[in-house]
């Protein structure tokens, strides 16, 4: 292989090329399951909405949310959103300052959303009832849910919502339930909790008179079209890796046919007579061009082959570290089967 290499010094522009096509195609391979499940989660389940920030929130739900919410939370709030005519708008944010805003609103969002679903509201009762109860039995109150089914709160008035009870509440017994909250909301699933912000921020699009079907077709739309432009890049890539693949093995196949050419009409009639013509003519045919098939198909499948595995690796890993101990063994069983079959395979392939 190290005398090969030699051969490949002229054509190092095209390598190079040839790798970074690889890198590109397996960076399509990868991301096109992603946006799978993109469209079938986030596009057809939660109807196009991403995550729990909203696009838009009115001023009244934004008010409500800061209820739930501390300082910091508040200001990363409104740092974010600028108000426009009547509603608040979000900014034109990045990436990682928007999974900050929704871990923020996670909670709130996922309350408020309690408090207009009965059903829901009723797995968190118990803790917030002892928090509540506690609290008016030592100013004399009668612990009771709310007239509408949400969550367990004092004896409500006619047409007062448990949001404006909650408002009127003393700083301290609201902090009391916020506790409690937050000590039942770690019984429940991640999975529950992420849904409920997203059916709440369905609640606020509605409240605001959007159109959710509308939304639903443009994102499935939007991510179908990326997952087009990403297949079409791949199959480009791909076509690129093979066209310059063969164009490289071509060129060192002509460089050694013209080496051996040379090397076989410098010979001496006493080395003529070593090899016979039969020989000869193999060494520069048939050998030679499965060594051109070798680095044709080696560009296309053995320099791929651990590109698309270390990079599904990392993805597995930035996706779930929790994964990590099963890639890990997962990498190491293949590790051992590949050298087992190497000690026995090569010394046979060699005989």
């Amino acid at each position: 292989m190290t005398k090969l290499a030699k051969y490949l010094k002229s054509s190092l522009g095209f390598v190079a090329l040839i790798v970074g096509m690889l890198f590109l195609q397996a960076y399509c391979d990868l991301a096109l399951p992603d946006y799978t499940s993109k469209i079938v989660n986030e596009g057809i389940q939660q109807k196009g909405i991403e995550d729990g920030v909203p696009e838009k929130v009115r001023p009244e739900t934004m008010e409500n949310l800061k209820l739930f919410m501390d300082e910091d939370q508040q200001t990363l709030l409104d740092e974010n959103y600028t108000q426009k005519d009547d509603v608040y708008v979000l900014n034109d944010i990045k990436e990682e300052e928007r999974a900050a805003l929704a871990d923020a609103l996670k909670k709130p969002e996922f309350i408020l959303y309690a408090i207009s679903q009965p059903e829901l509201a009723q797995s968190m009762a118990a803790g917030q009832d002892q928090a509540a109860g506690q609290d008016q039995a030592a100013e004399g109150d009668q612990a009771a849910e709310s007239g509408d089914g949400a969550l367990p709160m004092m004896q409500l008035p006619e047409g007062v919502s448990a949001l404006d009870a909650l408002k009127l509440l003393p700083d301290s017994m609201r902090e009391k339930m916020k506790g409690s909250i937050d000590e039942k909301m770690s019984t429940i699933s991640d999975t529950m909790v992420e849904q409920s912000v997203v059916l709440f921020v369905q609640q606020e699009y509605e409240a605001q008179g959007m159109d959710l079907d509308s939304m639903q077709i443009g994102y499935i739309a939007r991510t179908g079209g990326r997952m087009l432009l990403i297949a079409l890049l791949g199959m480009i890539a791909s076509v690129l890796v093979t066209f310059f693949s063969a164009r490289v093995a071509a060129t060192v196949a002509h460089d050694l046919r013209n080496d051996v050419y040379r090397k076989v009409i410098g010979f001496t009639s006493e080395e003529f007579n070593k090899f016979s013509t039969a020989s000869l003519i193999t060494r520069s045919t048939n050998d030679i061009q499965q060594i051109q098939m070798l680095l044709a198909m080696g560009f296309r499948l053995i320099l791929y082959s651990p590109i698309l595995g270390v990079g599904g690796v990392l993805k597995v890993l930035n996706t779930d570290v929790s994964m990590s101990w099963i890639i890990a063994l997962a990498v190491v069983l293949i590790v051992i089967v590949i050298f087992i079959l190497f000690k026995v395979a090569m010394p046979r392939f060699t005989k």
